[in-house]
């Protein structure tokens, strides 16, 4: 409503219940279905700071050189299950998330039985270390069990599959879960 109280105007609201609470009773938006409680998908821009063979090898999922790149993987918790995708390609894999972010300078792998730093270790990607010493802007890896990869040349592809710029997102969309059920043979 508006009210005028000389040379001045106000404009007021009424809320019949808490705004918070009433968001949070909505009926989701069109379009948007819900969240099954587990599924994340996670775009692998492979490139200088990541390469999937690393991925694959090592058990992890990574993003950085900028927080946008990196900050959404904060959102995979340990027992969540994830697809990584990487952009132009496809999906390439699947499996459960094992320890929170880190970090690429205090990511340890095991190599020949012993615990040694991730970029101790032989890589593909050769610029993972830029800009370790920068929690703005480093790489940051996510522990990951996999369990079905394949290769980038195989990467599993369909139209209409969902693909996002995020890093990390909650995967909602039910046409892409039951297509990437059926091919990495994951019970739902």
């Amino acid at each position: 409503m508006n009210y005028k109280d000389g040379d001045n105007e106000y404009l007021t609201r009424t809320w019949l219940i808490d705004p918070n609470k009433a968001e949070a009773e909505v009926a989701p938006t069109r379009g948007v279905e819900t969240w099954n409680g587990k599924d994340f998908y996670v775009s692998f821009g492979e490139g200088e700071h990541r390469n999937w063979e690393d991925a694959r090898k090592y058990g992890f999922v990574s993003g950085g050189q900028g927080k946008w790149y990196s900050q959404t993987l904060r959102s995979l918790t340990p027992g969540l299950r994830v697809f990584a995708y990487i952009p132009g390609a496809g999906y390439v894999g699947v499996g459960i998330v094992k320890e929170a972010v880190l970090p690429v300078k205090e990511f340890k792998v095991i190599i020949e039985g012993r615990e040694v730093p991730i970029l101790d270790a032989p890589l593909i990607a050769p610029n993972m270390a830029d800009n370790a010493d920068d929690s703005e802007i480093s790489e940051y890896l996510v522990r990951i069990d996999w369990k079905s990869t394949i290769p980038k040349s195989q990467a599993y592809r369909e139209k209409g599959l969902f693909a996002k710029q995020h890093t990390a997102c909650r995967l909602r969309n039910r046409f892409t879960l039951e297509k990437l059920y059926k091919f990495f043979t994951v019970e739902d």
